[in-house]
């Protein structure tokens, strides 16, 4: 009698541990950071973009003067945009999103240009401008902070933005510095982690 009790509570010990291990939440995933709503910008090489396509974006602020940070990064981009083609994920399911700071001096011409450079493929890649008042509402959405004088972007935050297909932040990456790249790595993983959900 005494050994039947204890093999069922033995049974139900480990029913327990059973359930708490299926039923418990899984931090596998990547948590939502904050949302942002959904935008529409011009796309230097086509029409008007909507970010509300039902794709994972990364994204990241930039203008064309910047001496450092951000030719760094778009290089890292470049890199990205190839490793994303090699898993099936560009264009369709992914696309690399950048929004300059300064449309003022970052005309379609001048980003089109600048584009160029490093290799885009326009299918996936966005390169975005408005007014000065549309994009300081966007950054705003991201919280991304910058300041421009009447000659170029004084100062602006480093961050980058992972985005899934319904507007939530879902990470936040370093850009590049010169002893620093992007962790090209990571990003890619967590995006296929998004593209997979």
């Amino acid at each position: 009698m005494k050994i039947t009790n204890k093999v069922l509570i033995l049974l139900v010990i480990f029913a327990g541990f059973f359930l708490v291990y299926w039923l418990w939440p899984s931090n596998d995933g990547l948590p939502i950071l904050d949302e942002v709503d959904a935008f529409e910008l011009d796309d230097v090489h086509g029409d008007r973009y909507q970010s509300e396509n039902g794709k994972v974006k990364l994204v990241a602020f930039f203008y064309t003067n910047c001496p450092d940070i951000c030719p760094l990064t778009m290089m890292d981009f470049k890199i990205i945009q190839s490793m994303l083609k090699d898993k099936g994920l560009f264009g369709d399911e992914v696309e690399l999103v950048s929004i300059t700071l300064d449309p003022a001096y970052d005309t379609q011409e001048v980003i089109k240009e600048y584009a160029q450079i490093f290799e885009t493929d326009t299918k996936g890649w966005k390169w975005l401008r408005d007014t000065p008042e549309k994009i300081k509402e966007i950054a705003g959405e991201f919280q991304m902070q910058y300041e421009l004088d009447s000659e170029t972007v004084l100062y602006h935050s480093t961050t980058m933005y992972l985005v899934d297909e319904e507007n939530n932040i879902r990470a936040l990456y370093d850009m590049a510095f010169a002893n620093e790249p992007v962790k090209k790595d990571d990003i890619v993983r967590d995006i296929e982690l998004l593209a997979g959900e």
